[in-house]
């Protein structure tokens, strides 16, 4: 078999021009047009970069202003949770402990400019000032609460004013210029090299974590109370004992002498939004008949007697034992009888006036109704 290969004609140079087009010829810029494309690129920078530096400013600010909100939760935290104010040495410490972070997070900002912890110059717990912190609280309370408030301040910039760290003898005025000036206003007199916008300022008002408890004693013994259940139960000195605890202190109320636990009540903060208007503010309780009672105290009201009081003050009497070691004729019927007579000859002696007449008979029955008390009640005393 012959085969016979066949190939196609050879193309002409202007069909493989049409296949393959000529290569085009790149245009390069003129030194002139990227500087120009330059130029245009520095003004929008130049016009966007204050407004960048400013958003990211603010962002900084708002950050801090979280990071100190934080801070002061977690410093009434500590308060309420432990029972106790913490001294500055370890302040920064126990509000880490609490918020689970770093100390250096607690002292300094995110650009490690320290930030500066102040309580009030003036503060007083109890006994307890701010140069003998930490307050415990123990099961008398403290009597008086005064300037229970500490400043956190930091800075966005430079560094803080020294006069913050250091006031010397002008500890009070500093202390109440930062707590009272506007955020972002210079204090009046102060003088600083940066932007007062910069210095941010936490204020922590620790009085509302307080609470006046007010206990009463109306019984004839002195009801007892414990506080946190970490202590004997300690029986009211006076029937009316005043104090402020701490928010959430567990304070249980006992009968008195080895009477056993009838309440724990869980002591309210102040800053606390539902409060029992019966307490008008505060909790109050009053141990009256063996009982603690949550209300109010109230002196008993004077009592009028009636006709049925004295008939049942009588029939309590004649029912009692007699007086085994009694003398003579006094008898318990004879000084009820004594005692009736002496009030039957003071209504007489009163309807007629106060008559001098009529005054005999009372002065004789005030006489034997005396003379039969004395004797009666002494006769015991007598006996061997």
């Amino acid at each position: 078999m012959n085969t016979r290969f066949s190939f196609p004609p050879p193309r002409s140079r202007a069909s493989t021009a049409r296949a393959f087009p000529p290569r085009r010829r790149l245009r390069a810029f003129s030194l002139i047009e990227i500087t120009g494309v330059l130029g245009v690129l520095t003004i929008l920078a130049g016009l966007a970069l204050p407004s960048l530096l400013q958003q990211l400013g603010e962002l900084a600010r708002r950050q801090e202003l979280e990071r100190l909100s934080q801070i002061g939760q977690g410093l009434r935290e500590y308060i309420l949770r432990t029972r106790q104010v913490p001294a500055l040495n370890t302040l920064a410490s126990n509000v880490a402990e609490v918020l689970g972070w770093p100390v250096r997070w607690v002292q300094e900002t995110a650009t490690g400019q320290p930030r500066a912890f102040l309580y009030d110059p003036q503060l007083q717990i109890g006994t307890t000032t701010a140069a003998t912190l930490p307050y415990v609280q123990t099961t008398s309370g403290a009597a008086t609460i005064n300037g229970a408030r500490c400043l956190i301040v930091s800075t966005l910039g430079a560094p803080l004013p020294s006069v913050i760290g250091n006031p010397g003898t002008n500890a009070v005025t500093v202390f109440n210029l930062l707590w009272d000036t506007p955020d972002g206003t210079q204090p009046p007199g102060w003088v600083w090299g940066g932007e007062w916008r910069e210095i941010l300022v936490q204020r922590v008002n620790l009085q509302p974590l307080f609470t006046r408890v007010v206990l009463n004693n109306n019984h004839i013994r002195f009801g007892r109370y414990s506080v946190d259940n970490t202590n004997a139960p300690v029986a009211l000195t006076t029937n009316s004992f005043t104090a402020f605890f701490l928010g959430r202190t567990q304070l249980g109320l006992h009968g008195d002498g080895t009477g056993p636990l009838q309440a724990v009540q869980l002591v309210p903060s102040s800053e606390a939004p539902e409060r029992d208007p019966t307490y008008a503010g505060y909790p109050s309780y009053v141990y009256e008949r063996g009982i603690w009672r949550g209300r109010l105290f109230m002196e008993p009201p004077v009592p009028r007697r009636s006709g049925n009081d004295l008939q049942a003050a009588y029939e309590i009497f004649m029912s009692g034992p007699p007086n085994v070691y009694k003398v003579g004729s006094v008898t318990q019927s004879s000084v009820t009888w004594a005692m009736y007579n002496f009030m039957s000859n003071y209504v007489v002696w009163a309807n007629s006036g106060f008559s001098a007449s009529a005054k005999v008979n009372v002065n004789l029955w005030q006489s034997s109704m005396a003379s039969q008390v004395s004797t009666y009640c002494n006769k015991k005393a007598s006996a061997k």
